[in-house]
C-alpha cells in the first residue's frame, strides 16, 4: 500500500495536533486523537485505552515540570506492512523544551505511533515514548 499525500499531511496534522495538546497540557484534546483500545508505552509507563490515557498524561505532564513545548522533528510516515490500507506507521524525535528564556531542553525522545484511518479520519492507535532522559548513560 502506498499512502497519499492528503493521508500523509493527516497524519502529521494528528502528530501535531498531540503536540500541541501536550504543550497546552490539554488531556482531552490529546485522548480524542486516539483510538478507544489507544496504547501509550515507554519510559513514563504503559497506559491502555482512552480513560487510562487521560489519567497518565497528567502525571507524565507533570514530570516535565510547570511549562513545556512540544515539537516533532524529523516525521518519516510509511503505510504499515500488511494489505490494510487504513494503517501507517509514523517514526519522529520529539523535542521537549521549556519555552522561558533562555530555551532549556528537557527531554529528547523518538516516537513511534502506529495510526489507523477510521470514518476518513486517522487516529492513533499506539505512541511508544522512548525517552533519552531515561535511558541509561555510560
Amino acid at each position: 500500500m502506498t499512502l497519499s499525500v492528503a493521508d500523509r499531511l493527516d497524519i502529521l496534522d494528528v502528530i501535531t495536533r498531540a503536540d500541541q495538546a501536550a504543550s497546552n497540557r490539554d488531556a482531552d484534546a490529546y485522548v480524542r486523537l486516539f483510538t478507544q483500545d489507544a496504547v501509550l508505552d515507554g519510559s513514563q509507563g504503559r497506559h491502555a485505552g482512552r480513560e487510562a490515557l487521560r489519567a497518565g498524561v497528567g502525571t507524565v505532564w507533570a514530570a516535565e515540570g510547570p511549562a513545556t513545548l512540544h515539537l516533532t522533528l524529523n516525521p518519516v510516515i510509511e503505510a504499515a506492512d500488511s494489505a490494510d490500507d487504513h494503517r501507517a506507521i509514523a517514526r519522529s524525535v520529539l523535542l521537549i523544551i521549556d519555552p522561558a528564556a533562555p530555551f532549556t531542553i528537557r527531554d529528547v525522545a523518538a516516537i513511534t505511533q502506529t495510526l489507523i484511518r477510521r470514518d476518513g479520519r486517522w487516529y492513533i492507535s499506539s505512541r511508544t515514548v522512548a525517552s533519552a532522559a531515561t535511558q541509561a548513560r555510560p
